[in-house]
């Protein structure tokens, strides 16, 4: 660790997103996104099924603007110790890439190409038909939605003529089907099935579909290679979401990660967090996706019980269940329990903590469980909690003016605060 960087008031930091859970309309955006007037992602989830979260409330979580109106399961007065607020977005577009890197100082201002409302071009379909073809040495034939290119993944890969067809390619006597779509964020998905396509070559394709996608120039936020299994029948099929694989684009300027790599800072990264700013500052070897949230809870808890021999490190997380399962999927009482299911952890968690630990639990965008306008990310507000056991009472962090305040606060405890450009810090109010 370099001197600039000595003796951190919290040596052990985290940040945690979880993902998809937003607090309400970002009515600065809403030009952008009139569609989506009223959607508050938790708030509206708890109207459906009362959530049961004892430990973010102890956080301050019915104190976060935006979720007044939260609907809990809880019995009488919480008592709070912890800090609650939340947080703008001022970023271009409403992508977990653009919220991570936000998140972490940088402030993405050029947006990304989007598909959602002219579908992807021939030029894009043509790029991804050859690089396959190159890749498995077979003849390809894209495949996609009628209509649209913006379409819920489980729907998408059960639509008629789609994955049925897709896994009849099993047999390599003819072209291989390749289904693609696209959503409202910046990406191109690519859905194989397993019997078709092993996941090493899946792996593959993903990194070859990148690669080519930035030699062309398009600027595109992600490649997501989504494997699915089931069938034959239309109906029959579900994503193996262990096999997902995100392959991101580089941020256009430094992150927090970036400038904690530089002061020799160990990093830590669980779930997809480090994939959303291209491992850029990781060392991906401390990069363990795992499987689902109860697993990346799991580890979370036996990072924080056990530090090993870092005497300062930080943590980079994410917790995708609340978007991926239950948020594209509108399933708002799934949505609830999901939540339910890692505060149970979380109190596991800041039971483990010590004076020398902060986390700071987030969201990078909302996707409101009960909007049937569409099924994509929601503009929205983002809760920030944070605790430790050195906070002693609750502290109101108000409505931040940014997601980068997060990345200021935890650069001011290592000493690199003038690194970051955006964002204010809130670390001297955990303080007093």
């Amino acid at each position: 660790m370099s001197s600039s960087a000595e003796r951190p008031t919290f040596h052990h930091v985290r940040v945690t997103i979880i993902d998809g859970a937003g607090c309400g309309e970002a009515i600065n955006r809403r030009p952008q996104y009139p569609i989506d007037i009223g959607v508050n992602s938790i708030s509206n989830a708890s109207h459906v099924e009362p959530i049961q979260a004892p430990g973010l409330e102890s956080i301050g979580l019915a104190h976060v603007p935006g979720l007044e109106t939260l609907q809990t399961k809880t019995a009488g007065e919480v008592s709070v110790i912890g800090a609650s607020g939340s947080l703008t977005p001022t970023f271009a577009g409403n992508g977990s890439p653009e919220g991570h890197q936000a998140l972490m100082g940088h402030i993405v201002e050029m947006p990304y190409l989007l598909f959602d409302k002219t579908g992807f071009p021939p030029e894009i379909v043509q790029l991804v038909e050859q690089t396959v073809a190159i890749a498995t040495g077979r003849q390809v034939e894209a495949v996609r939605y009628p209509g649209t290119d913006d379409v819920n993944g489980i729907k998408f890969i059960n639509y008629p003529g789609i994955g049925d067809r897709h896994l009849a390619g099993k047999k390599e006597n003819g072209p291989l089907v390749v289904p693609i779509y696209a959503s409202s964020d910046s990406l191109i998905q690519i859905a194989l099935h397993l019997d078709v396509v092993p996941q090493e070559m899946i792996e593959k394709i993903g990194k070859a579909v990148r690669e080519e996608v930035d030699r062309q120039g398009f600027r595109i936020g992600r490649i997501i290679m989504r494997p699915f299994i089931g069938g034959p029948d239309p109906g029959s099929f579900t994503r193996d979401s262990e096999g997902r694989r995100d392959y991101g684009v580089d941020p256009d300027g430094p992150t927090l990660i970036d400038h904690l790599a530089d002061a020799d800072i160990p990093i830590y990264g669980i779930g997809k967090a480090a994939t959303m700013l291209n491992y850029h500052g990781f060392n991906k070897d401390n990069v363990s996706k795992r499987k689902d949230d109860q697993e990346r809870m799991k580890a979370i808890k036996a990072a924080t019980k056990n530090h090993g021999i870092a005497t300062v490190s930080f943590g980079f997380d994410n917790l995708v269940g609340t978007d991926e399962l239950y948020g594209h999927t509108r399933l708002p009482i799934e949505y609830s329990k999901h939540i339910a299911m890692l505060d149970a952890w979380i109190i596991r968690i800041m039971a483990a903590m010590t004076d020398e630990d902060l986390w700071i639990l987030t969201a990078d965008h909302g996707n409101d469980p009960t909007q049937t306008k569409h099924y994509n990310h929601t503009n929205e507000m983002t809760p920030v909690l944070v605790y430790s056991p050195r906070i002693k009472h609750p502290v109101n962090l108000g409505v931040r003016d940014s997601f980068a305040d997060v990345a200021k606060t935890v650069a001011e405890n290592f000493g690199i605060a003038d690194k970051i450009r955006n964002g204010v810090s809130f670390f001297r109010d955990l303080l007093d």
